[in-house]
């Protein structure tokens, strides 16, 4: 689990999120209600919706994804394996008491699963 996370609120810019996710070279974003909660989360993916002249999607709420599997801390990893397995997303917000802790991505269980020493050297 990634416990330092970016994130932004539902009142966020488009373009301040995007800035985001390449200044921290990060591929999905929880987004919180001004009161801390979590509201949804925000992939690469859903930016292909402003892809639509005129669409008028200028906030995070415009195109984020509100209704999200959650992981509790306790959760095994077989948990989260069968959660992404049962659904087309990559990552999994992590919540304790409703609070926000933490974030399972499809990376984090490949990590997990070899961690052998890998270098991007020895196979190209």
């Amino acid at each position: 689990m990634t416990t330092d996370l970016a994130t932004v609120t539902i009142h966020t810019p488009v373009t301040v999120a995007i800035d985001l996710l390449v200044r921290h070279g990060v591929h999905h974003l929880p987004v919180l209600t001004p009161e801390g909660r979590l509201a949804g989360i925000l992939s690469q993916s859903d930016f292909l919706k402003l892809s639509f002249p005129g669409s008028g999607l200028n906030t995070v709420s415009d195109i984020m994804t509100a209704h999200v599997a959650k992981l509790e801390p306790s959760d095994t990893v077989r948990t989260a394996a069968n959660l992404f397995t049962l659904n087309k997303f990559h990552a999994l917000p992590v919540l304790e008491e409703d609070k926000l802790v933490g974030i399972v991505t499809t990376l984090d269980l490949i990590r997990l699963i070899d961690q052998e020493p890998i270098r991007l050297e020895d196979y190209v």
